[in-house]
């Protein structure tokens, strides 16, 4: 059959031995020849067509796996640095006093380790939830097997620990050892992160939008930054000791007595605020609490102490034989307590008086003169202290028997009903103002619990992704492998289809010979 081949293939066959393989199949005893050269001379043909088919493949490995990123779910999530933000009592080389700087560690502001599992505590997660609407329903455990803290260790127990670990891969004996004695530091800042994915519900599982995740970490830093503020700054709201005042049960001079009191207290409260805070203005009204201050204090003076004056001095009471029997049983027990303390006081005087001092001998090495030297002991010193206090006591009690014996002896005089029904008037309009004041400071108070006093979170005060930093770049990657895999599949492809084309010329060259036999 080889007879039968024309002359021209049968020269460039015999032209091109060298550059042609020869596939041999056996086939009901004949040889088919497949060329390669043919095969490529093929993709030549159908370059401009395989190119297009080439790109296509390419873009289509890079969009899968952007495609595969946008519609599925990867327990991805976010993280943010915490940095605390206050002063602490520390002491300093050339200092032998403890004095107030910046927090540089992990220590609270009342000098102790600060307890940042706190974050994942109950009370800080229910009160991160507590009005936040979410796509989907997150139960507390969730959160919190979700949440994780990482703290930051300083330079040098960084370069401690590398030490130790180098010495345990060298299988150094002292190297444990050297692990035990390592005392691990850290700086200001913790790292909080929440992962997604928050269990199943109905067969599926629960995620949340990066959006809300962002939200939901953000909430949880605010909540334990109020457990800071209320546990080490006292933020608690003052207590109303004015809206309780009884003044129908309770005389005029009784209500006052108390109104001056609540007063003192709220004004105690609001001063020993930090500066900050009596500075901070208020989003609502642009009041500080300085300024609230200055007007509880015009409002006792105006409304408060002149009506006092005038009551007191006056001795108005509605009841004044009830009045006389309240004033006298008071000044029995005034008397009675400034005994017991008179008494003290006697008491302590004799101790100090026979207190032995402790003496030590100090011997002079150069003259060889010995000498004693008086010290006192701790027990001496709560002496002196607790005989001031008892002075203190006494002086009080003494002054408020004063005015006990004032407030009785005035009672004898007569006052018109007119003078009483003022007074009244008068007591109910200071309570409603003083009322006012109270609620004013509440909710600057709130306002300020909301407020980041304890923790301020350096750079980024939103929550930042921590697995995704960015669409492209969590992708790139797959990107490139998808657009590799592509460009071999379309080159596939292509061969593919000149290999084919060989493959139907070789059998219609084998039926033409047939035909010719």
């Amino acid at each position: 059959m080889s007879d039968l081949k024309q002359p021209d293939k049968e020269k460039s066959l015999s032209s091109n031995k060298e550059s042609q393989i020869n596939v041999v199949v056996n086939r009901s005893g004949e040889d088919d020849v497949i060329d390669f050269l043919r095969i490529f001379h093929n993709m030549k043909g159908t370059l401009r067509v395989y190119i297009w088919a080439i790109l296509l493949c390419v873009v289509l490995g890079v969009c899968v796996p952007l495609l595969l990123h946008q519609f599925g779910k990867t327990d991805t999530g976010v993280a943010s640095v915490v940095t605390l933000d206050y002063d602490v009592e520390k002491i300093l080389e050339d200092e032998d006093e403890p004095v107030l700087g910046p927090v540089d560690d992990l220590t609270a502001p009342d000098g102790t380790d600060i307890d940042l599992s706190q974050i994942t505590s109950a009370y800080v997660l229910q009160n991160a939830l507590s009005g936040l609407i979410l796509s989907e329903p997150i139960e507390i455990s969730k959160l919190r097997d979700n949440i994780h803290v990482e703290r930051i260790l300083t330079e040098e127990s960084r370069r401690q620990q590398e030490v130790a670990a180098k010495m345990l891969e060298d299988r150094n004996a002292g190297a444990y050892e050297e692990l035990q004695n390592v005392e691990l530091t850290y700086i200001n800042q913790f790292i909080v992160s929440l992962d997604n994915g928050f269990g199943t519900e109905d067969g599926r599982k629960v995620y949340l939008p990066d959006e809300e995740l962002s939200i939901l970490l953000n909430r949880v830093l605010a909540s334990y930054n109020g457990y800071l503020a209320l546990t080490y700054a006292d933020f608690r709201l003052p207590g109303d000791a004015i809206s309780i005042i009884d003044t129908k049960n309770l005389d005029i001079m009784e209500s006052l007595d108390l109104l001056r009191a609540a007063l003192d207290d709220l004004y105690q409260y609001c001063d020993k605020q930090t500066d900050e805070v009596k500075e901070y203005r208020s989003h609502r009204d642009g009041l500080s609490l300085n300024d609230l201050m200055g007007t509880l204090q015009t409002a006792r003076e105006v409304n408060v102490e002149y009506l006092y004056s005038h009551v007191y001095a006056n001795s108005i009471a509605v009841d004044r034989a009830e009045m006389l029997g309240q004033y006298r049983y008071l000044l029995r027990e005034a008397q009675t307590k400034l005994d017991v303390v008179n008494e003290n006081i006697r008491a302590t005087e004799d101790l100090l008086k026979t207190y032995q001092y402790d003496r030590i001998s100090v011997e002079n090495p150069d003259s060889g003169v010995s000498s004693a030297k008086k010290i006192t002991t701790d027990y001496y010193n709560k002496l002196v202290l607790q005989q001031a206090a008892n002075y203190e006591e006494a002086a009080a009690l003494e002054i408020s028997i004063d005015e006990l014996n004032t407030k009785i002896a005035n009672l004898q005089t007569s006052i018109s009903i007119s003078d009483t029904i003022q007074a009244k008037n008068e007591l109910t309009e200071a309570i409603s103002v003083c009322s006012g004041i109270y609620q004013s400071i509440c909710e600057q108070m709130e306002e300020i619990m909301d407020a980041p006093f304890y923790t301020t979170y350096a750079d980024a005060t939103a929550a930042q992704g921590q697995a995704t930093p960015s669409f492209l770049s969590a992708n790139m990657k797959k990107m490139i492998l998808g657009a590799l895999v592509g460009a071999v599949l379309g080159c596939g492809l292509w061969f593919c289809a000149a290999f084919i084309a060989e493959m139907k010329r070789g059998k219609n060259k084998k039926t033409e010979e047939e035909v010719q036999a």
